[in-house]
């Protein structure tokens, strides 16, 4: 039998927003810090917040569950203002572990709200780095999802638009299309981080020159999701947690795989799917 070529993505993985807080919660245990306790998920993969969970980390849904004296490790996504200043009366330690691109959006909505401008987040609503962003700056602002909610929502004469880090240029630029339609004054920052955008056009273009293309990452992990999306446009795409996922049927008449990775997805794991595919 003929072995199946096995193609990875030129950018895939752990970007370095989420790199960082996994090296920080690290360092914390290596330090021996007290309670080390994280609200919500440090970052968007199962497997990872397992192992953590298993060298002590805790993972709460609010501050109110913290005990004092913790220590709280806030998550890459970052966490509402009001939140971190309600651990710190409760004499909790912070250890900052929000991804620098994500405190760049927080700075960019406050300025433009300070400038008049009402703010247009282009983002999941429910996704945490949106809340968090909504929550902490408390002014003008109006997440829109896609372009169809531009006919939903009334706007003011003067926009400034930002975006979820991980947010695809397709929809970015169609939503932007819209709101051209409908502002006297639009200042856009794209705030989709850059290794996002690599990570989606890797993908693009890897899903056009193989049979199959494997997805690496959380089922609830927006950018992971993102990348799956975009590669069932090209091809037959499988969207899997780990290597357990595979089965022979999967890889029935194949001869190119490609693999691409969503930002909060180990090498681990990666190397594990590869792998698990080469025996078969």
């Amino acid at each position: 039998m003929e072995r199946i070529k096995i193609i990875k993505a030129k950018y895939l993985g752990f970007c370095e927003g989420v790199r960082r807080a996994i090296e920080l919660t690290e360092k914390a245990i290596a330090d021996g810090r007290k309670n080390i306790t994280v609200v919500g998920d440090l970052i968007h993969n199962r497997q990872v917040i397992s192992k953590l969970r298993a060298r002590g980390v805790q993972m709460v849904e609010s501050i109110s569950e913290i005990r004092e004296g913790s220590t709280l490790v806030v998550r890459s996504h970052g966490l509402p203002r009001g939140w971190i200043d309600e651990a710190k009366r409760k004499g909790v330690e912070i250890i900052d572990a929000t991804c620098e691109k994500v405190k760049k959006l927080h700075h960019l909505a406050e300025m433009m709200i300070e400038n008049g401008y009402q703010v247009i987040l282009i983002g999941d609503h429910n996704h945490a780095e949106v809340e968090t962003v909504v929550e902490s700056v408390r002014g003008d602002i109006i997440v829109i999802a896609s372009p169809e909610e531009c006919e939903k929502n009334s706007f003011k004469k003067k926009l400034g638009v930002i975006a979820q880090t991980t947010q695809s240029l397709e929809n970015f630029s169609a939503i932007l299309e819209k709101l051209l339609e409908k502002a006297y004054e639009l200042k856009i920052f794209n705030t989709i981080c850059y290794a996002s955008i690599m990570r989606q056009k890797a993908a693009s273009q890897l899903s056009k020159e193989v049979d199959l293309m494997f997805v690496i990452g959380g089922k609830h992990s927006a950018n992971t999701c993102r990348l799956a999306a975009i590669c069932r446009k090209n091809v037959k795409t499988m969207h899997i947690e780990t290597k357990d996922e595979i089965t022979s049927e999967m890889l029935k008449g194949v001869k190119k795989i490609g693999i691409t990775a969503g930002a909060s997805t180990p090498d681990w794991i990666i190397e594990e799917v590869e792998q698990k595919i080469a025996e078969m």
